[in-house]
Protein backbone atom coordinates (compact mmCIF):
# COMPACT_ATOMS: atom_id res chain seq x y z
CA UNK A 1 0.00 0.00 0.00
CA UNK A 2 0.82 3.51 -0.39
CA UNK A 3 2.46 5.46 2.01
CA UNK A 4 -0.54 8.50 3.00
CA UNK A 5 0.25 11.55 4.38
CA UNK A 6 -2.56 13.73 6.36
CA UNK A 7 -1.63 17.57 7.05
CA UNK A 8 -3.55 19.19 9.96
CA UNK A 9 -3.08 22.67 11.40
CA UNK A 10 -1.54 22.18 15.38
CA UNK A 11 -3.12 24.30 18.08
CA UNK A 12 -0.66 27.13 19.99
CA UNK A 13 0.80 25.36 23.14
CA UNK A 14 -2.00 26.99 25.11
CA UNK A 15 -4.94 25.82 23.20
CA UNK A 16 -3.09 22.31 22.41
CA UNK A 17 -2.64 22.01 26.29
CA UNK A 18 -6.47 22.68 26.79
CA UNK A 19 -7.51 20.21 24.27
CA UNK A 20 -4.94 17.19 25.44
CA UNK A 21 -6.33 17.72 28.55
CA UNK A 22 -10.19 17.20 27.00
CA UNK A 23 -8.47 14.37 25.08
CA UNK A 24 -7.13 11.89 28.02
CA UNK A 25 -9.77 12.43 30.07
CA UNK A 26 -12.11 11.05 27.77
CA UNK A 27 -9.58 8.26 26.13
CA UNK A 28 -9.16 7.26 29.67
CA UNK A 29 -13.22 7.49 30.73
CA UNK A 30 -13.69 5.27 27.32
CA UNK A 31 -10.42 3.52 26.43
CA UNK A 32 -10.03 5.67 23.57
CA UNK A 33 -6.64 6.14 21.86
CA UNK A 34 -4.48 9.28 22.72
CA UNK A 35 -3.70 11.62 19.93
CA UNK A 36 -2.84 14.68 19.23
CA UNK A 37 -5.39 17.73 19.33
CA UNK A 38 -5.84 19.46 15.23
CA UNK A 39 -7.75 20.26 12.89
CA UNK A 40 -7.00 18.12 9.90
CA UNK A 41 -6.93 20.28 6.50
CA UNK A 42 -6.26 17.18 3.91
CA UNK A 43 -6.29 13.76 4.27
CA UNK A 44 -5.04 10.44 2.80
CA UNK A 45 -2.27 12.06 0.44
CA UNK A 46 0.03 9.82 -1.13
CA UNK A 47 3.70 10.86 0.34
CA UNK A 48 5.92 12.41 -2.15
CA UNK A 49 8.60 14.09 -0.49
CA UNK A 50 10.86 15.68 -3.39
CA UNK A 51 9.44 19.19 -3.62
CA UNK A 52 6.65 18.59 -1.05
CA UNK A 53 8.51 20.02 2.44
CA UNK A 54 9.88 23.06 0.31
CA UNK A 55 6.55 24.26 -0.83
CA UNK A 56 4.81 23.54 3.06
CA UNK A 57 7.49 25.50 4.29
CA UNK A 58 7.45 28.39 1.49
CA UNK A 59 3.22 27.64 2.61
CA UNK A 60 3.86 28.02 6.27
CA UNK A 61 5.53 31.17 5.79
CA UNK A 62 3.28 33.22 4.58
CA UNK A 63 0.25 31.81 6.42
CA UNK A 64 -0.82 33.55 9.34
CA UNK A 65 -1.58 31.87 12.33
CA UNK A 66 -5.25 30.99 12.86
CA UNK A 67 -8.34 31.77 14.78
CA UNK A 68 -11.12 29.90 14.47
CA UNK A 69 -14.43 30.16 16.44
CA UNK A 70 -15.93 26.72 17.52
CA UNK A 71 -19.37 26.35 16.72
CA UNK A 72 -20.74 23.33 19.21
CA UNK A 73 -19.99 19.97 19.39
CA UNK A 74 -20.86 17.26 16.89
CA UNK A 75 -20.97 13.66 16.57
CA UNK A 76 -21.24 10.66 13.91
CA UNK A 77 -20.58 7.22 13.85
CA UNK A 78 -17.96 7.70 11.73
CA UNK A 79 -14.63 6.78 13.61
CA UNK A 80 -12.73 10.08 12.65
CA UNK A 81 -15.60 11.90 13.93
CA UNK A 82 -17.08 10.24 16.52
CA UNK A 83 -17.72 13.52 18.73
CA UNK A 84 -15.97 16.64 17.86
CA UNK A 85 -16.13 20.88 17.70
CA UNK A 86 -17.43 22.05 14.54
CA UNK A 87 -15.05 24.97 13.21
CA UNK A 88 -16.20 27.89 11.29
CA UNK A 89 -15.03 27.98 7.64
CA UNK A 90 -13.08 30.88 7.89
CA UNK A 91 -11.95 32.20 4.27
CA UNK A 92 -8.72 32.09 4.99
CA UNK A 93 -8.55 28.78 6.41
CA UNK A 94 -10.25 27.56 3.26
CA UNK A 95 -7.84 29.07 1.11
CA UNK A 96 -4.93 27.36 2.69
CA UNK A 97 -6.63 24.40 2.36
CA UNK A 98 -7.22 25.35 -1.59
CA UNK A 99 -3.51 26.12 -1.80
CA UNK A 100 -2.74 22.33 -0.37
CA UNK A 101 -5.73 20.49 -2.53
CA UNK A 102 -3.29 22.37 -5.53
CA UNK A 103 0.16 20.72 -4.44
CA UNK A 104 -1.62 17.51 -4.25
CA UNK A 105 -3.80 17.38 -7.55
CA UNK A 106 -4.35 13.92 -6.87
CA UNK A 107 -5.77 14.41 -3.47
CA UNK A 108 -8.54 13.66 -1.68
CA UNK A 109 -10.91 16.96 -3.12
CA UNK A 110 -13.73 15.06 -0.49
CA UNK A 111 -16.80 17.75 0.87
CA UNK A 112 -14.27 19.83 3.84
CA UNK A 113 -16.06 19.75 7.22
CA UNK A 114 -13.21 22.02 9.65
CA UNK A 115 -13.25 20.52 12.69
CA UNK A 116 -11.31 19.07 16.09
CA UNK A 117 -11.77 15.69 16.78
CA UNK A 118 -12.37 15.01 21.22
CA UNK A 119 -12.14 11.17 20.58
CA UNK A 120 -12.04 8.56 18.46
CA UNK A 121 -14.05 5.36 19.09
CA UNK A 122 -17.05 3.28 17.92
CA UNK A 123 -19.73 4.12 20.42
CA UNK A 124 -23.49 4.07 20.15
CA UNK A 125 -25.80 7.48 19.28
CA UNK A 126 -26.99 7.94 23.12
CA UNK A 127 -23.18 7.57 24.27
CA UNK A 128 -21.71 10.13 21.73
CA UNK A 129 -24.79 12.60 22.78
CA UNK A 130 -24.19 12.12 26.78
CA UNK A 131 -20.68 12.87 26.30
CA UNK A 132 -21.68 15.81 24.50
CA UNK A 133 -23.76 17.26 26.78
CA UNK A 134 -21.64 16.89 29.51
CA UNK A 135 -18.70 19.15 27.94
CA UNK A 136 -18.45 22.91 28.30
CA UNK A 137 -15.88 24.77 25.99
CA UNK A 138 -14.57 27.55 25.04
CA UNK A 139 -15.08 29.45 21.88
CA UNK A 140 -12.33 30.01 20.22
CA UNK A 141 -8.86 28.09 19.41
CA UNK A 142 -5.66 29.54 17.93
CA UNK A 143 -3.76 27.39 15.52
CA UNK A 144 0.09 28.10 14.18
CA UNK A 145 1.89 25.08 13.18
CA UNK A 146 1.00 22.81 10.35
CA UNK A 147 1.89 19.30 10.36
CA UNK A 148 2.58 16.46 8.13
CA UNK A 149 1.21 13.22 9.66
CA UNK A 150 0.80 9.42 8.73
CA UNK A 151 0.24 6.68 10.31
CA UNK A 152 3.54 4.14 11.20
CA UNK A 153 2.45 0.29 11.17
CA UNK A 154 2.99 -2.26 8.37
CA UNK A 155 -0.33 -1.62 6.53
CA UNK A 156 -0.26 2.54 6.50
CA UNK A 157 -3.68 1.79 8.35
CA UNK A 158 -5.38 5.06 9.57
CA UNK A 159 -7.52 3.21 12.14
CA UNK A 160 -4.35 2.53 14.21
CA UNK A 161 -4.39 5.66 15.64
CA UNK A 162 -1.49 4.91 18.18
CA UNK A 163 0.74 4.93 15.48
CA UNK A 164 -0.07 8.03 13.93
CA UNK A 165 3.73 10.17 13.91
CA UNK A 166 4.37 13.69 13.18
CA UNK A 167 6.75 13.71 10.07
CA UNK A 168 7.20 16.90 9.74
CA UNK A 169 6.06 20.35 11.07
CA UNK A 170 6.14 24.27 10.17
CA UNK A 171 5.20 27.20 12.54
CA UNK A 172 2.81 29.59 10.84
CA UNK A 173 4.51 33.04 10.39
CA UNK A 174 3.85 35.20 13.16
Amino acid sequence: MEQQVSLWLVPTAADKDYLTEIIQHLAKQYQAPLFTPHLTLAGRLPLNLDTIELHLSQLAQTTSPFLLRGLGLDHSAFLFRTLFIKTERAAALLALRQHILMLWPQGNNRPYQPHISLIYKKMAASERIAIAQSLILKAEYQFNQIAMVCPRNETNAWEDIDSWEILEQWDLCE
